[in-house]
């Protein structure tokens, strides 16, 4: 399975859950798959400032955890930079959302700029997008936090990374087994390795 058809699969599955932007960005990106060849780029969405400041957001939002090690720290499970989420949040807003959905998210991104987010502290930043997303939980509109958390999760949770962190991937061909999970053992994934 590539990766848009684990996109579109997750939209499906948990529909309920994503907003109409990011319900109409995934069925636009389905139709300009089928009309258009597949990985041609045109151009970035994001600059490399925003590009940076989103990074920074979606780490916070997923962090890569690290255990200390004897010799090294020993990286437990990747974050959202290890998933590639700032390139997949480029490509979805660059393709998929539409112009007003891309206006209410660079108003967003501007709002962290003037604020100068990335220079601040993390515990400021923490604190900073706890606050963006109270407010969020007030508006009944589309607002920047909703799309930039459902790109998170949506980018993290359909890249092999993030796939393979979450689960316990089993590639097909394999046997069924009924299995008991036992507590805090990650669920199984079964997939086609392409």
């Amino acid at each position: 399975m590539n990766r848009r058809q684990a996109v579109t699969q997750v939209a499906w599955m948990l529909g309920g859950v994503f907003s109409a932007p990011t319900l109409q960005a995934m069925n636009r990106w389905e139709q300009t798959a089928k009309t258009t060849s597949a990985g041609t780029p045109t151009g970035k969405f994001l600059s490399e400032t925003q590009h940076e400041l989103m990074g920074r957001v979606a780490e916070l939002i997923i962090p890569r955890t690290v255990s200390p090690g004897v010799e090294s720290p020993r990286v437990e499970s990747p974050g959202a930079l290890d998933a590639g989420v700032p390139d997949f949040m480029d490509v979805m807003l660059r393709d998929c959302y539409t112009k007003p959905a891309q206006d209410i998210f660079l108003a967003g991104v501007s709002d962290l700029e003037r604020k100068n987010f990335v220079t601040l502290p993390a515990d400021q930043q923490t604190a900073l997008l706890k606050q963006i997303e109270a407010d969020a939980q007030r508006s009944t509109n589309p607002t920047f936090w909703l799309i930039t958390k459902e790109l998170t999760l949506l980018g993290y949770f359909t890249s092999e990374v993030g796939v393979k962190a979450s689960f316990d991937y089993q590639p097909i061909p394999g046997k069924f087994e009924a299995i008991k999970i036992k507590p805090g053992q990650k669920d199984f994934m079964y997939g086609n390795q392409a």
